[in-house]
């Protein structure tokens, strides 16, 4: 009987009752039968960890939930996914050097790395010919389509959705825009620029700053933002100077909106009081507990951090960032699932075939999946996943919240 797979399901479709019966059950519910699995070697698949300050660490947890998860149900037809951790250093060419040494690993299907050198490996992909899946952000990680790279993030929404916020809902018709360095970064300019031609907004002025420069170094690039005279200003929220400066210019006299760095809790931890009332799109998980829990994505998200807590025994608070981590193992999980189906060989290029023949038979935190040659883009539709998100200070702490005037379907890029 073939398998049909769904909201993390990575089990047969005779177990899907048994997804309303709590965690154990929902654990139990993702994998797939053991017959006949006996003494066979795990399925291996890389994490490639960068820097605390991307969020690096955040994304490889997620690896380890979703593995522990899938193992304790059965594994993928009894046989179980063992993780094998590469450290980048933060940096492109450390993130290039690591791919080719979980490459040369011949049992590793497949690697994943969160934050920054996506495009790097990108770039060595067509000679070490090992699957990649990258959440940088970054559009040309997977645009134009390149054999092995896949992305399981959005790209340019991540700063469009913010901008359509603030044009609909607040009535700003012009905007300043800082932005850094790392993969992500490098295209909002051209991002909101492009969305403004379709909104009928305009840029009054964009800077490019160090996502470490200190509060002097940007109050110079946030004054010229501010004379400018723009609506709204988008500020990067990677470093949290940028918001601390743009407090003392008096800035937040207009609307200031972001991207979603500040779901990262030490990022807006370390930003506080400064970064209230910021909007940006974030994932339904942030705010999971304020949207419906029939919504497809927040059952997920409700699941996931239910598994999280349980891998970590309450002991970790819940990362946002991890759940890219955790879709990317269960995404090669899946087409592990599908060649052993097909009765094909385990090899890379098998992996790659399943990945790219997704029909909405794998739903993650982002949604739906239809994947083809021509589109290796691991997400649904931005609205199936984000919503519209600001920060309040509750008890001294930020707390993530649902904009004024969210849409609770979900935001528009």
């Amino acid at each position: 009987m073939k398998a049909s797979y769904h909201a993390g399901h990575l089990g047969r479709r005779r177990l899907v009752p048994a997804l309303a019966l709590g965690l154990a059950a929902a654990v139990a519910a993702i994998a797939a039968s053991s017959v006949g699995a006996a003494g066979q070697p795990p399925i291996q698949v890389a994490g490639l960890q960068g820097a605390v300050a991307q969020g690096g660490p955040d994304f490889m947890e997620g690896m380890k939930v979703a593995a522990w998860a899938i193992n304790n149900a059965g594994g993928v037809d009894g046989r179980k996914i063992k993780l094998n951790i590469y450290p980048t250093g933060g940096t492109p060419e450390g993130a290039a050097s690591a791919y080719r040494r979980a490459a040369s690993n011949k049992n590793n299907l497949g690697a994943f790395l969160g934050a920054a050198g996506g495009l790097a490996v990108r770039a060595l992909s067509s000679t070490v010919k090992m699957p990649f899946i990258s959440a940088s952000g970054n559009d040309a990680i997977d645009r134009p389509v390149t054999k092995y790279v896949f992305s399981n993030s959005a790209g340019a929404e991540y700063a469009t959705s913010s901008v359509h916020y603030a044009f609909t809902k607040l009535g700003a018709r012009s905007f300043a825009v800082m932005h850094y360095d790392t993969d992500f970064s490098s295209q909002i300019e051209s991002a909101i620029k492009n969305r403004c031609k379709q909104l009928g907004c305009k840029v009054t002025d964009v800077e490019s700053a160090s996502a470490g420069a200190s509060v002097d170094q940007l109050i110079p690039q946030l004054t010229k933002m501010k004379n400018s005279n723009p609506d709204a200003y988008y500020i990067e929220s990677l470093n949290v100077n940028a918001m601390a400066a743009a407090r003392q210019l008096g800035m937040f006299d207009k609307p200031v909106i972001a991207e979603q760095w500040l779901t990262v809790p030490a990022v807006a931890n370390a930003c506080g009081a400064n970064c209230e009332g910021v909007v940006f799109g974030a994932h339904k998980c942030v705010v999971r507990n304020l949207l419906p829990k029939t919504d497809p994505v927040v059952k997920i998200c409700l699941q996931y951090v239910k598994q999280w807590n349980a891998y970590h025994k309450g002991k970790v608070p819940y990362s946002q960032f991890s759940i890219y981590g955790r879709d990317a193992v269960y995404t090669y999980a899946f087409a592990v699932k599908k060649v052993l189906d097909a009765k094909k060989p385990l090899t890379r290029d098998n992996i790659v075939d399943a990945m790219e023949h997704l029909k909405g038979d794998l739903t993650t935190t982002h949604g739906r999946l239809f994947t083809t040659p021509k589109n290796h883009r691991l997400t649904g539709s931005w609205t199936e996943a984000y919503v519209d998100t600001t920060i309040k200070m509750v008890d001294g702490k930020p707390t993530w919240v649902l904009a004024p005037k969210a849409d609770i379907k979900g935001s528009t890029p």
